[in-house]
């Protein structure tokens, strides 16, 4: 499966390129960290889960070696309802963005070396104006944004899975405890590779939203922990180059990667049916 390294580049990939993702999301910092919801409350990520939920319900996946989340039934069970209750005035609110590691870093700095800021303006996102609040994406918005990355998680899950599935049968393969090995190394050092920023924020409109999750509940320590995960994730990404696969190929990690945010666009102007 994508660690949550990949998750995050697909995700700024996404919002960078202009395209359906990023004209319809208006809260990506919640967009953000719903692309990370999935794999929370299994705890395999996440420390302090003492009651995980089965990996089967918080990726709609039945049982198997190399599973495949059912995102369309995610989709039409969640994300269309919460679509329905939106209002034009949800559409035209403003860009609420995740922070960087480079931001975090200065709002870091500022506390603790102030003298280096003397006479600066603060680059800290979470710093908004009145004015600013007052044009913020609604809950119910917000939810959306959660929603929709979460979405996006399963759909990746799912065609990453397919195509490793295909390269299987391809080349003679069958999934293995050996083949699980060396998958997973392959993933790690695809994803580490990846140049990768986003952060998300402890906003109270992500707890809010993290609470307000329709298929379970996301506990604010949860949420916390989740970020602080994220954090260190982020911090150490970035590695030059990658060991030598021991299964996949790097044009596997390219056409996937590619085809993964292809597919998430085109899925999402067919089924919003905006006028995108």
């Amino acid at each position: 499966m994508p660690s949550w390294n990949i998750h995050i580049a697909q995700t700024e990939r996404l919002l960078e390129r202009g395209g359906a993702v990023a004209r319809t999301v208006r809260d990506a910092n919640a967009f953000l960290f719903g692309s990370l919801v999935p794999d929370i409350m299994v705890g395999y990520m996440v420390p302090g889960i003492t009651d995980p939920i089965p990996y089967r319900q918080t990726h709609f996946a039945a049982p198997a070696f190399i599973p495949k989340p059912r995102e369309r039934e995610f989709w039409d069970t969640y994300v269309a309802p919460q679509f329905a209750q939106l209002t034009d005035a949800d559409f035209g609110c403003a860009h609420v963005l995740p922070t960087s590691i480079e931001q975090e870093r200065e709002a870091i700095d500022r506390i603790h070396f102030p003298q280096r800021f003397e006479g600066e303006a603060a680059a800290d996102p979470a710093l908004a104006s009145a004015s600013d609040a007052a044009h913020e994406p609604s809950d119910q918005r917000t939810l959306f944004d959660f929603l929709l990355g979460t979405w996006a998680h399963l759909l990746a899950d799912n065609l990453w899975n397919t195509r490793v599935n295909q390269f299987l049968d391809e080349h003679g393969g069958k999934p293995s405890e050996q083949f699980r090995i060396k998958k997973q190394g392959d993933f790690d050092g695809f994803g580490k590779m990846l140049p990768i920023s986003s952060i998300p924020r402890e906003t109270p409109a992500l707890v809010h939203a993290a609470q307000a999750f329709p298929q379970y509940a996301i506990a604010r320590p949860h949420v916390h922990d989740a970020i602080v995960v994220t954090h260190e994730i982020v911090r150490t990404n970035g590695a030059p180059d990658h060991a030598p696969y021991q299964l996949l190929t790097d044009d596997f990690f390219e056409i996937t990667f590619a085809e993964v945010l292809d597919t998430t666009e085109q899925a999402l102007k067919e089924r919003l049916q905006l006028p995108l």
